[in-house]
Protein backbone atom coordinates (compact mmCIF):
# COMPACT_ATOMS: atom_id res chain seq x y z
CA UNK A 1 0.00 0.00 0.00
CA UNK A 2 1.54 3.25 -0.58
CA UNK A 3 1.64 6.30 1.56
CA UNK A 4 -0.92 8.44 0.89
CA UNK A 5 -3.39 5.12 0.80
CA UNK A 6 -1.95 4.48 4.40
CA UNK A 7 -2.95 8.00 4.96
CA UNK A 8 -6.40 7.86 4.15
CA UNK A 9 -7.10 4.23 5.17
CA UNK A 10 -5.61 5.45 8.93
CA UNK A 11 -6.51 9.14 9.21
CA UNK A 12 -9.58 8.47 11.12
CA UNK A 13 -8.96 5.83 13.32
CA UNK A 14 -5.77 8.25 14.68
CA UNK A 15 -7.36 11.33 15.02
CA UNK A 16 -10.17 9.40 17.12
CA UNK A 17 -7.03 8.13 19.39
CA UNK A 18 -7.34 11.41 20.86
CA UNK A 19 -10.46 10.88 22.33
CA UNK A 20 -11.39 7.11 22.74
CA UNK A 21 -13.65 6.10 25.44
CA UNK A 22 -12.77 4.48 27.98
CA UNK A 23 -15.46 1.35 27.57
CA UNK A 24 -16.99 -0.63 25.10
CA UNK A 25 -20.14 1.26 23.28
CA UNK A 26 -23.64 -0.46 24.48
CA UNK A 27 -25.57 -2.48 21.73
CA UNK A 28 -29.08 -3.15 22.71
CA UNK A 29 -31.17 -5.61 21.25
CA UNK A 30 -34.84 -4.09 20.96
CA UNK A 31 -37.60 -4.49 22.70
CA UNK A 32 -40.74 -5.65 21.04
CA UNK A 33 -44.58 -7.31 20.99
CA UNK A 34 -43.16 -10.01 18.76
CA UNK A 35 -42.06 -13.00 19.78
CA UNK A 36 -39.21 -15.06 17.71
CA UNK A 37 -41.55 -17.48 16.70
CA UNK A 38 -43.86 -14.33 15.20
CA UNK A 39 -40.64 -12.91 13.35
CA UNK A 40 -39.53 -16.20 11.86
CA UNK A 41 -42.98 -16.86 10.27
CA UNK A 42 -43.50 -12.94 9.39
CA UNK A 43 -40.18 -13.42 7.66
CA UNK A 44 -40.80 -17.01 5.95
CA UNK A 45 -43.75 -15.37 4.63
CA UNK A 46 -42.98 -12.39 3.13
CA UNK A 47 -39.88 -14.81 1.32
CA UNK A 48 -42.18 -16.06 -0.59
CA UNK A 49 -42.71 -12.71 -1.40
CA UNK A 50 -39.77 -12.04 -2.63
CA UNK A 51 -38.97 -14.77 -4.67
CA UNK A 52 -42.18 -13.83 -6.88
CA UNK A 53 -41.58 -10.49 -7.11
CA UNK A 54 -37.49 -10.65 -7.49
CA UNK A 55 -34.91 -12.73 -9.95
CA UNK A 56 -33.74 -15.05 -6.95
CA UNK A 57 -31.02 -17.30 -8.86
CA UNK A 58 -31.02 -20.50 -7.65
CA UNK A 59 -27.00 -21.03 -8.45
CA UNK A 60 -25.80 -23.43 -6.29
CA UNK A 61 -21.85 -22.78 -6.24
CA UNK A 62 -23.04 -18.75 -5.61
CA UNK A 63 -25.81 -19.93 -3.08
CA UNK A 64 -23.06 -22.23 -1.30
CA UNK A 65 -20.67 -19.63 -1.14
CA UNK A 66 -23.17 -17.28 0.85
CA UNK A 67 -23.96 -19.73 3.11
CA UNK A 68 -20.45 -20.78 4.13
CA UNK A 69 -19.96 -17.18 4.46
CA UNK A 70 -23.23 -16.43 6.41
CA UNK A 71 -23.02 -19.84 8.71
CA UNK A 72 -19.52 -18.65 10.02
CA UNK A 73 -21.02 -15.17 11.08
CA UNK A 74 -24.10 -17.01 11.98
CA UNK A 75 -22.07 -19.25 14.65
CA UNK A 76 -21.21 -15.92 16.58
CA UNK A 77 -23.03 -14.66 19.84
CA UNK A 78 -23.50 -11.39 18.55
CA UNK A 79 -25.72 -13.80 15.38
CA UNK A 80 -28.64 -14.19 18.55
CA UNK A 81 -29.49 -17.64 17.03
CA UNK A 82 -31.63 -16.95 14.24
CA UNK A 83 -32.09 -19.26 11.48
CA UNK A 84 -30.37 -17.31 8.35
CA UNK A 85 -30.36 -18.45 4.99
CA UNK A 86 -29.14 -16.33 2.17
CA UNK A 87 -29.73 -16.69 -1.54
CA UNK A 88 -29.02 -14.75 -4.60
CA UNK A 89 -31.31 -12.04 -6.34
CA UNK A 90 -30.44 -11.26 -9.94
CA UNK A 91 -30.27 -7.13 -9.87
CA UNK A 92 -27.33 -5.25 -10.64
CA UNK A 93 -27.94 -2.59 -7.88
CA UNK A 94 -26.05 -2.26 -4.67
CA UNK A 95 -28.04 -4.49 -2.05
CA UNK A 96 -28.71 -6.54 0.41
CA UNK A 97 -31.48 -6.81 3.20
CA UNK A 98 -32.76 -8.96 5.97
CA UNK A 99 -36.46 -9.98 6.85
CA UNK A 100 -37.21 -10.26 10.00
CA UNK A 101 -36.46 -13.69 11.44
CA UNK A 102 -33.91 -14.32 9.06
CA UNK A 103 -34.31 -15.03 5.46
CA UNK A 104 -30.89 -12.83 3.66
CA UNK A 105 -31.68 -11.69 0.06
CA UNK A 106 -27.93 -10.40 -1.94
CA UNK A 107 -28.02 -8.72 -4.91
CA UNK A 108 -24.90 -10.05 -7.73
CA UNK A 109 -24.26 -5.45 -7.86
CA UNK A 110 -23.02 -6.34 -4.56
CA UNK A 111 -20.93 -9.06 -5.18
CA UNK A 112 -19.94 -7.43 -8.71
CA UNK A 113 -18.68 -4.05 -6.32
CA UNK A 114 -16.53 -6.05 -3.95
CA UNK A 115 -13.49 -6.60 -3.87
CA UNK A 116 -12.56 -9.57 -1.59
CA UNK A 117 -14.90 -11.76 0.36
CA UNK A 118 -14.58 -10.00 3.73
CA UNK A 119 -16.20 -6.84 1.80
CA UNK A 120 -19.57 -9.42 1.12
CA UNK A 121 -19.32 -10.43 4.78
CA UNK A 122 -19.38 -7.04 6.17
CA UNK A 123 -22.30 -6.26 4.52
CA UNK A 124 -24.35 -9.47 5.46
CA UNK A 125 -23.03 -9.03 8.70
CA UNK A 126 -24.53 -6.13 8.96
CA UNK A 127 -27.88 -6.62 7.49
CA UNK A 128 -27.85 -9.92 10.41
CA UNK A 129 -27.31 -7.92 12.94
CA UNK A 130 -30.99 -5.93 12.04
CA UNK A 131 -32.11 -9.21 12.58
CA UNK A 132 -30.15 -9.80 15.41
CA UNK A 133 -31.03 -7.08 17.29
CA UNK A 134 -34.70 -7.22 16.88
CA UNK A 135 -35.12 -3.58 14.19
CA UNK A 136 -37.41 -4.88 12.08
CA UNK A 137 -39.49 -6.21 14.40
CA UNK A 138 -39.38 -3.17 16.83
CA UNK A 139 -40.30 -1.26 14.02
CA UNK A 140 -43.49 -3.03 13.56
CA UNK A 141 -44.25 -2.48 17.23
CA UNK A 142 -43.44 1.25 17.29
CA UNK A 143 -45.81 1.66 14.72
CA UNK A 144 -48.42 -0.40 16.28
CA UNK A 145 -48.85 -2.81 13.59
CA UNK A 146 -47.52 -6.22 12.24
CA UNK A 147 -46.18 -3.93 9.15
CA UNK A 148 -45.81 -5.25 5.62
CA UNK A 149 -43.30 -5.24 3.18
CA UNK A 150 -45.72 -5.15 -0.18
CA UNK A 151 -48.09 -2.82 -1.27
CA UNK A 152 -51.38 -4.47 -0.56
CA UNK A 153 -54.15 -1.78 -1.19
CA UNK A 154 -58.11 -1.27 -0.39
CA UNK A 155 -59.00 -4.45 0.09
CA UNK A 156 -61.51 -5.20 3.33
CA UNK A 157 -58.73 -8.40 4.00
CA UNK A 158 -59.87 -9.08 7.62
CA UNK A 159 -62.25 -11.75 6.38
CA UNK A 160 -60.16 -13.92 4.57
CA UNK A 161 -57.42 -14.67 7.45
CA UNK A 162 -59.61 -15.20 10.21
CA UNK A 163 -58.53 -16.92 12.98
CA UNK A 164 -60.77 -19.67 14.85
CA UNK A 165 -62.05 -17.53 17.19
CA UNK A 166 -63.38 -15.20 14.48
CA UNK A 167 -60.91 -12.37 14.94
CA UNK A 168 -58.17 -10.88 12.60
CA UNK A 169 -54.97 -13.10 12.99
CA UNK A 170 -51.56 -12.24 12.20
CA UNK A 171 -51.16 -12.66 8.29
CA UNK A 172 -54.78 -10.76 8.38
CA UNK A 173 -53.33 -8.09 10.00
CA UNK A 174 -50.22 -8.16 7.49
CA UNK A 175 -52.56 -7.25 4.64
CA UNK A 176 -53.75 -4.21 6.13
CA UNK A 177 -51.12 -1.97 6.94
CA UNK A 178 -49.29 -2.18 2.98
CA UNK A 179 -46.54 0.27 2.34
CA UNK A 180 -44.72 -0.21 -1.02
CA UNK A 181 -41.27 -2.08 -0.37
CA UNK A 182 -38.45 0.00 -0.82
CA UNK A 183 -36.38 3.04 1.10
CA UNK A 184 -40.21 3.84 3.53
CA UNK A 185 -40.80 0.51 4.20
CA UNK A 186 -41.73 -0.03 7.85
CA UNK A 187 -39.38 -3.13 7.90
CA UNK A 188 -36.39 -1.67 5.50
CA UNK A 189 -35.66 2.06 6.79
CA UNK A 190 -34.13 2.23 9.88
CA UNK A 191 -32.85 5.33 12.31
CA UNK A 192 -29.57 6.29 12.23
CA UNK A 193 -28.99 4.60 15.66
CA UNK A 194 -29.96 1.15 14.45
CA UNK A 195 -27.76 1.66 11.97
CA UNK A 196 -24.92 2.57 14.25
CA UNK A 197 -25.50 -0.64 16.29
CA UNK A 198 -25.59 -2.72 13.31
CA UNK A 199 -22.12 -1.50 12.01
CA UNK A 200 -20.83 -2.03 15.81
CA UNK A 201 -22.38 -5.84 15.96
CA UNK A 202 -21.77 -6.52 12.65
CA UNK A 203 -18.45 -5.83 13.34
CA UNK A 204 -17.81 -7.50 16.40
CA UNK A 205 -19.74 -10.45 14.25
CA UNK A 206 -17.12 -10.37 11.61
CA UNK A 207 -14.21 -10.25 13.98
CA UNK A 208 -15.85 -13.20 15.46
CA UNK A 209 -16.32 -15.03 12.68
CA UNK A 210 -12.31 -14.62 11.83
CA UNK A 211 -13.23 -11.86 9.26
CA UNK A 212 -11.09 -8.04 9.43
CA UNK A 213 -13.89 -5.78 10.99
CA UNK A 214 -12.39 -3.13 9.18
CA UNK A 215 -13.39 -4.22 5.74
CA UNK A 216 -17.12 -3.02 6.25
CA UNK A 217 -16.23 0.54 7.43
CA UNK A 218 -14.05 0.65 4.45
CA UNK A 219 -15.77 -0.80 1.81
CA UNK A 220 -18.78 2.14 2.14
CA UNK A 221 -15.87 4.38 1.88
CA UNK A 222 -14.49 2.65 -1.03
CA UNK A 223 -17.88 2.83 -2.67
CA UNK A 224 -19.14 6.18 -1.49
CA UNK A 225 -15.61 7.39 -3.66
CA UNK A 226 -16.82 5.97 -7.00
CA UNK A 227 -20.35 8.34 -6.45
CA UNK A 228 -20.25 11.11 -9.44
CA UNK A 229 -18.16 8.61 -11.52
CA UNK A 230 -18.62 6.85 -14.67
CA UNK A 231 -17.70 3.49 -12.20
CA UNK A 232 -20.45 4.71 -9.69
CA UNK A 233 -22.65 1.14 -9.73
CA UNK A 234 -26.15 1.11 -9.61
CA UNK A 235 -28.15 2.17 -6.52
CA UNK A 236 -25.31 3.26 -4.72
CA UNK A 237 -26.70 6.68 -3.69
CA UNK A 238 -29.39 4.97 -2.63
CA UNK A 239 -27.50 2.59 -0.02
CA UNK A 240 -25.42 4.96 1.13
CA UNK A 241 -28.32 7.91 1.91
CA UNK A 242 -29.82 4.83 4.39
CA UNK A 243 -26.88 4.63 6.43
CA UNK A 244 -24.44 6.70 8.61
CA UNK A 245 -21.72 9.00 7.17
CA UNK A 246 -18.76 6.78 6.43
CA UNK A 247 -16.05 8.88 8.40
CA UNK A 248 -18.37 8.06 11.39
CA UNK A 249 -18.18 4.65 10.94
CA UNK A 250 -14.78 4.66 10.50
CA UNK A 251 -13.97 6.23 13.55
CA UNK A 252 -16.25 4.37 15.66
CA UNK A 253 -15.87 0.63 14.61
CA UNK A 254 -12.14 1.84 14.73
CA UNK A 255 -12.98 2.59 18.54
CA UNK A 256 -14.67 -0.18 18.67
CA UNK A 257 -12.04 -2.84 17.30
CA UNK A 258 -9.67 -1.99 20.85
CA UNK A 259 -11.82 -3.78 22.78
CA UNK A 260 -11.33 -7.01 21.27
CA UNK A 261 -9.22 -10.20 21.61
CA UNK A 262 -6.36 -9.96 19.47
CA UNK A 263 -7.19 -12.96 16.92
CA UNK A 264 -5.60 -13.41 12.98
CA UNK A 265 -8.51 -12.55 10.41
CA UNK A 266 -8.12 -15.59 8.15
CA UNK A 267 -11.75 -16.62 7.80
CA UNK A 268 -11.95 -16.52 4.02
CA UNK A 269 -13.05 -19.54 1.73
CA UNK A 270 -10.30 -18.46 -0.91
CA UNK A 271 -13.13 -18.89 -3.61
CA UNK A 272 -14.07 -15.35 -4.13
CA UNK A 273 -12.29 -14.75 -7.29
CA UNK A 274 -14.17 -17.63 -8.70
CA UNK A 275 -17.45 -16.44 -7.61
CA UNK A 276 -16.88 -12.91 -9.40
CA UNK A 277 -16.35 -14.58 -12.45
CA UNK A 278 -19.22 -16.53 -11.70
CA UNK A 279 -21.63 -13.79 -11.30
CA UNK A 280 -19.96 -11.52 -14.28
CA UNK A 281 -21.49 -14.65 -16.48
CA UNK A 282 -25.28 -14.82 -15.09
CA UNK A 283 -27.93 -13.44 -17.25
CA UNK A 284 -29.73 -10.07 -17.40
CA UNK A 285 -32.42 -10.14 -14.46
CA UNK A 286 -35.98 -11.00 -15.99
CA UNK A 287 -39.28 -9.80 -14.62
CA UNK A 288 -41.02 -11.51 -11.94
CA UNK A 289 -44.70 -12.71 -11.79
CA UNK A 290 -44.92 -10.86 -8.19
CA UNK A 291 -43.79 -7.86 -9.71
CA UNK A 292 -45.70 -7.47 -12.76
CA UNK A 293 -49.15 -7.57 -11.00
CA UNK A 294 -48.49 -5.07 -8.35
CA UNK A 295 -49.27 -1.23 -8.99
CA UNK A 296 -46.73 0.75 -11.34
CA UNK A 297 -45.25 3.80 -9.26
CA UNK A 298 -46.44 7.71 -10.05
CA UNK A 299 -48.58 5.68 -12.99
CA UNK A 300 -51.24 7.76 -14.42
CA UNK A 301 -54.36 6.18 -14.94
CA UNK A 302 -55.55 6.45 -18.14
CA UNK A 303 -58.35 8.34 -19.83
CA UNK A 304 -61.45 7.54 -21.14
CA UNK A 305 -62.66 4.48 -19.07
CA UNK A 306 -65.65 3.21 -18.89
CA UNK A 307 -68.32 5.59 -16.87
CA UNK A 308 -68.17 5.01 -12.97
CA UNK A 309 -64.85 2.70 -13.96
CA UNK A 310 -61.56 3.46 -11.84
CA UNK A 311 -58.43 2.42 -13.30
CA UNK A 312 -55.41 0.10 -11.81
CA UNK A 313 -51.87 0.21 -13.96
CA UNK A 314 -49.37 -2.65 -12.49
CA UNK A 315 -46.23 -3.11 -14.17
CA UNK A 316 -47.19 -5.63 -16.59
CA UNK A 317 -50.69 -4.51 -17.13
CA UNK A 318 -53.43 -2.18 -17.04
CA UNK A 319 -56.92 -3.10 -16.56
CA UNK A 320 -59.99 -0.91 -15.27
CA UNK A 321 -62.66 -2.05 -12.53
CA UNK A 322 -66.01 -0.66 -10.86
CA UNK A 323 -65.28 2.27 -8.36
CA UNK A 324 -67.11 0.13 -5.41
CA UNK A 325 -64.47 -2.81 -5.65
CA UNK A 326 -61.38 -3.35 -3.97
CA UNK A 327 -58.26 -3.99 -5.15
CA UNK A 328 -55.24 -5.88 -3.09
CA UNK A 329 -53.15 -8.98 -2.45
CA UNK A 330 -55.29 -10.76 0.78
CA UNK A 331 -51.99 -12.16 1.76
CA UNK A 332 -47.93 -12.07 1.09
CA UNK A 333 -47.38 -13.95 -2.29
CA UNK A 334 -50.66 -14.65 -3.36
CA UNK A 335 -52.71 -13.59 -6.67
CA UNK A 336 -54.18 -9.90 -7.51
CA UNK A 337 -57.63 -9.94 -6.73
CA UNK A 338 -60.37 -6.74 -7.50
CA UNK A 339 -63.38 -8.21 -6.14
CA UNK A 340 -66.74 -6.29 -4.78
CA UNK A 341 -67.72 -6.52 -0.89
CA UNK A 342 -67.95 -10.04 -0.08
CA UNK A 343 -66.01 -11.69 -3.20
CA UNK A 344 -63.67 -13.00 -1.16
CA UNK A 345 -63.76 -15.32 1.82
CA UNK A 346 -61.67 -17.53 3.51
CA UNK A 347 -61.39 -20.96 2.46
CA UNK A 348 -59.29 -24.01 2.79
CA UNK A 349 -56.10 -24.09 4.31
CA UNK A 350 -55.92 -20.55 5.17
CA UNK A 351 -56.61 -19.94 1.20
CA UNK A 352 -58.54 -17.39 -0.54
CA UNK A 353 -62.18 -18.47 -2.01
CA UNK A 354 -63.26 -16.30 -4.75
CA UNK A 355 -66.84 -15.79 -5.08
CA UNK A 356 -67.18 -12.74 -7.22
CA UNK A 357 -64.91 -10.35 -9.02
CA UNK A 358 -61.68 -10.69 -10.55
CA UNK A 359 -58.39 -12.52 -9.84
CA UNK A 360 -55.08 -11.83 -11.91
CA UNK A 361 -51.60 -13.73 -12.07
CA UNK A 362 -49.17 -15.68 -14.29
CA UNK A 363 -48.98 -19.25 -14.47
CA UNK A 364 -45.59 -20.47 -14.84
CA UNK A 365 -45.37 -23.35 -16.93
CA UNK A 366 -43.93 -26.76 -15.68
CA UNK A 367 -41.01 -26.25 -18.61
CA UNK A 368 -40.33 -22.80 -17.40
CA UNK A 369 -41.72 -19.18 -19.41
CA UNK A 370 -39.35 -20.47 -22.83
CA UNK A 371 -42.00 -22.50 -23.27
CA UNK A 372 -45.13 -20.29 -23.36
CA UNK A 373 -47.43 -21.72 -25.46
CA UNK A 374 -51.01 -20.16 -25.92
CA UNK A 375 -52.90 -23.60 -26.01
CA UNK A 376 -50.68 -26.29 -24.80
CA UNK A 377 -50.00 -23.75 -21.63
CA UNK A 378 -53.85 -22.89 -21.28
CA UNK A 379 -54.64 -26.63 -20.92
CA UNK A 380 -51.54 -27.02 -18.19
CA UNK A 381 -52.92 -24.23 -16.49
CA UNK A 382 -56.44 -25.79 -16.48
CA UNK A 383 -55.70 -29.54 -15.89
CA UNK A 384 -53.70 -27.95 -12.68
CA UNK A 385 -56.87 -26.42 -11.46
CA UNK A 386 -58.38 -29.47 -11.94
CA UNK A 387 -56.21 -31.32 -9.76
CA UNK A 388 -57.30 -29.09 -6.84
CA UNK A 389 -60.92 -28.70 -7.76
CA UNK A 390 -63.14 -32.21 -8.49
CA UNK A 391 -66.30 -29.89 -9.26
CA UNK A 392 -64.06 -28.03 -12.45
CA UNK A 393 -65.54 -28.36 -15.70
CA UNK A 394 -64.21 -26.63 -18.54
CA UNK A 395 -65.61 -25.60 -22.03
CA UNK A 396 -63.20 -25.80 -25.23
CA UNK A 397 -61.63 -22.94 -25.44
CA UNK A 398 -62.09 -19.63 -28.04
CA UNK A 399 -60.25 -17.58 -29.82
CA UNK A 400 -60.04 -14.30 -28.19
CA UNK A 401 -58.45 -10.55 -28.09
CA UNK A 402 -56.94 -9.59 -24.98
CA UNK A 403 -55.78 -6.30 -24.92
CA UNK A 404 -54.27 -6.52 -28.48
CA UNK A 405 -52.94 -9.94 -27.87
CA UNK A 406 -53.74 -13.44 -29.10
CA UNK A 407 -55.64 -14.64 -26.38
CA UNK A 408 -57.96 -17.59 -25.35
CA UNK A 409 -61.49 -17.45 -23.47
CA UNK A 410 -62.26 -20.68 -21.39
CA UNK A 411 -65.71 -21.07 -19.54
CA UNK A 412 -65.48 -23.06 -16.31
CA UNK A 413 -68.11 -24.03 -13.94
CA UNK A 414 -67.70 -24.98 -10.62
CA UNK A 415 -68.76 -24.80 -7.37
CA UNK A 416 -68.27 -22.48 -3.93
CA UNK A 417 -68.83 -23.08 0.06
CA UNK A 418 -71.64 -20.40 -0.88
CA UNK A 419 -74.13 -22.73 0.94
CA UNK A 420 -77.25 -20.73 -0.52
CA UNK A 421 -76.55 -19.85 -4.38
CA UNK A 422 -72.79 -22.47 -4.75
CA UNK A 423 -72.95 -23.02 -8.86
CA UNK A 424 -70.01 -20.52 -10.12
CA UNK A 425 -69.37 -19.58 -13.81
CA UNK A 426 -65.74 -18.77 -14.07
CA UNK A 427 -64.85 -16.64 -17.94
CA UNK A 428 -60.68 -17.63 -17.70
CA UNK A 429 -58.85 -15.54 -20.28
CA UNK A 430 -55.27 -16.34 -21.05
CA UNK A 431 -52.61 -14.68 -23.06
CA UNK A 432 -48.77 -15.69 -23.23
CA UNK A 433 -46.25 -13.52 -22.10
CA UNK A 434 -42.17 -13.34 -21.06
CA UNK A 435 -42.82 -13.98 -17.55
CA UNK A 436 -45.11 -16.43 -18.12
CA UNK A 437 -49.21 -16.99 -18.86
CA UNK A 438 -51.25 -13.95 -17.93
CA UNK A 439 -54.55 -14.97 -16.85
CA UNK A 440 -57.77 -13.21 -15.89
CA UNK A 441 -60.40 -14.82 -14.11
CA UNK A 442 -63.11 -13.52 -14.28
CA UNK A 443 -66.23 -15.09 -11.74
CA UNK A 444 -69.63 -14.78 -10.01
CA UNK A 445 -72.40 -17.12 -8.91
CA UNK A 446 -74.96 -19.04 -11.52
CA UNK A 447 -78.00 -16.53 -10.85
CA UNK A 448 -76.19 -12.77 -10.96
CA UNK A 449 -74.45 -13.14 -14.39
CA UNK A 450 -77.05 -10.98 -16.10
CA UNK A 451 -75.61 -8.28 -14.10
CA UNK A 452 -71.87 -9.55 -13.85
CA UNK A 453 -71.25 -10.37 -17.59
CA UNK A 454 -71.34 -6.62 -18.85
CA UNK A 455 -69.05 -5.59 -16.22
CA UNK A 456 -66.63 -8.41 -16.95
CA UNK A 457 -67.22 -7.64 -20.87
CA UNK A 458 -66.32 -4.03 -19.88
CA UNK A 459 -63.21 -5.05 -17.78
CA UNK A 460 -61.50 -7.13 -20.31
CA UNK A 461 -62.01 -4.51 -22.61
CA UNK A 462 -60.01 -2.69 -20.92
CA UNK A 463 -56.71 -4.48 -20.55
CA UNK A 464 -53.58 -2.76 -22.04
CA UNK A 465 -50.05 -4.50 -21.82
CA UNK A 466 -47.01 -2.24 -22.08
CA UNK A 467 -46.02 -4.22 -25.63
Amino acid sequence: MNRIAMVLVFAFPLAALCQQPSRQAVVRVQKTSLSRAQEIEIGQQFSKQVEREMDVIHNAKIENWLNQIGDKLARTPEANNYPYHFQLVNDNSINAFALPGGPMFVNTGLLKAADNEAEVAGVLAHEMSHVALRHGAAQISKQQTWGSLFQIIGVAAGTLTLDQSGQCGMLCQLTQTGTALGANSVLMKFSRDYERDADLNGARMMAAAGYDPMQLPLFFQKLQKSMGTKTEPRGLALWLADHPATSSRIRYVSQDIRFYPKRDYDASTGEFPEIKKLVATLPPPRPQPGMLILAKENATPRPNLPQGFKDYVANGFSVAYPESWGVGQPQPGSSLYIVPQGGLVKGQNNSEELIAGAMIDYYVPKAGTSTVNLEASTREFIDAMRQGDANLKADSPQRAQVGGKAALKTRLTTRTSLQQDPDQVVYLYTVPRESGLWFLVLAAPHSLLSNFDPIASQMVGTVQFPN
